[in-house]
């Protein structure tokens, strides 16, 4: 009977660790993920890593690593985290899964550095049931965050802006825009000569003066270029992107509806970051946020190409153009004053290399 009872138990030992050898993973879905998109430069979220056991029977043992992106900081200290020779850094640990129990850990982390941060790898290791061997398996899904330049301080550009700011809001009245025509009526002799209107006098019904809107804001055109014909460095274009969001951040304070365009190749959008209509709001300022965090160091076209396409918007003079750039080197004087003469002369050019650094 003793005999019968040991074969029997041995039995049952060599299937349970066939079984588990076999099948032990077979039950776990495994997920990596960030529970932030957007975030600002050291600002803290987490890595949410997630195991579900989908069976019915018990997970006794798993082994979970994953590997921190680079440039990402990991802001915890613990005996699971592994460094590797090139300061790589992981995060290991163990667990185990009641039938039907989902465990989320959470990895607080941040991301020092403008741009895009993708997961890496996630492997999942289980144990057989003897304890003798562990089967892994890699989980590869795509996830990334993406990290906003920081802002300019405002002592760098805020004398220089607040004046130009000033001259868009107040230039209008002085020098009327067509444009902003509503209709016409007749002239009283009270009206300046630059208010007639002699395509409408030609008709034959007397002199016609233009009626003019007052009532609409002003907006203005934000272009940044990234074209420089010198041997830029790469810290003159971070600067532009941060001087770029500071810039659309004082419009946002200040309730001045903007547009966007930039020649820039912005990786990884789901839809054509390069160009924002105009608008007003947080959900437009992060889009704006969002492009400038995916921006790389590619050009998509030249610096003439965007300054043109500026110049035939035909928003006419109520409408500034801000233009940043690394610069002044890729900007053809004949297109940039193309540029300052459809905008009434309300164009301001922010170089970066003109900055005092930050």
């Amino acid at each position: 009977m003793i005999v019968f009872f040991v074969v029997f138990l041995a039995a049952l030992a060599l299937y349970m660790q066939n079984r588990s050898i076999t099948k032990g993973l077979d039950s776990v879905k495994e997920d990596h993920w960030m529970d932030a998109a957007i975030v600002e430069p050291d600002e803290e979220f987490h890595i949410v890593i997630s195991l579900k056991n989908t069976g019915r029977g018990l997970i006794p043992f798993l082994r979970v690593s994953e590997s921190i992106p680079y440039r990402m900081d990991l802001l915890m200290e613990s005996g699971y985290i592994i460094k590797d020779s090139r300061g790589g850094k992981q995060v290991s640990y163990t667990t185990w899964l009641r039938p039907r129990q989902e465990v989320r850990k959470y990895l607080p982390v941040s991301a020092p550095q403008r741009g895009r941060y993708f997961l890496q790898e996630l492997v999942l290791g289980g144990g057989d049931f003897l304890g003798l061997s562990e089967r892994t398996r890699h989980y590869n899904g795509f996830r990334e965050v993406v990290s906003v330049p920081k802002a300019a301080p405002e002592q760098a550009i805020g004398e220089v802006l607040g004046g130009f700011m000033g001259d868009v809001s107040v230039r209008r009245f002085i020098l009327e825009d067509p444009v902003l025509t509503l209709g016409y009526r007749e002239y009283t002799g009270r009206e300046p000569m630059k208010m007639i209107s002699w395509t409408q006098s030609a008709r034959g019904m007397g002199l016609m003066v233009k009626k003019y809107d007052y009532t609409l804001e002003p907006a203005v055109s934000v272009l940044l270029n990234i074209e420089s014909i010198s041997d830029g460095c790469d810290e003159e274009l971070e600067r532009c992107f941060s001087l770029a969001r500071t810039v659309c951040s004082t419009l946002e304070e200040r309730g001045i509806q903007y547009d966007f365009a930039t020649n820039a190749v912005i990786a990884g959008a789901m839809s054509d970051l390069s160009t924002m209509s105009e608008g007003l709001g947080q959900r437009h300022f992060e889009g704006i946020l969002e492009a400038l965090g995916r921006a790389t160091y590619s050009v998509s076209r030249s610096a003439d190409k965007l300054l043109s396409g500026a110049a035939s918007a035909g928003y006419g003079s109520a409408r500034g153009r801000i233009l940043i750039t690394p610069d002044r080197t890729a900007l053809h004087p004949q297109i940039l004053n193309r540029l300052r003469e459809v905008s009434g002369g309300n164009l301001l050019v922010i170089a970066a290399s003109e900055v005092e650094p930050w």
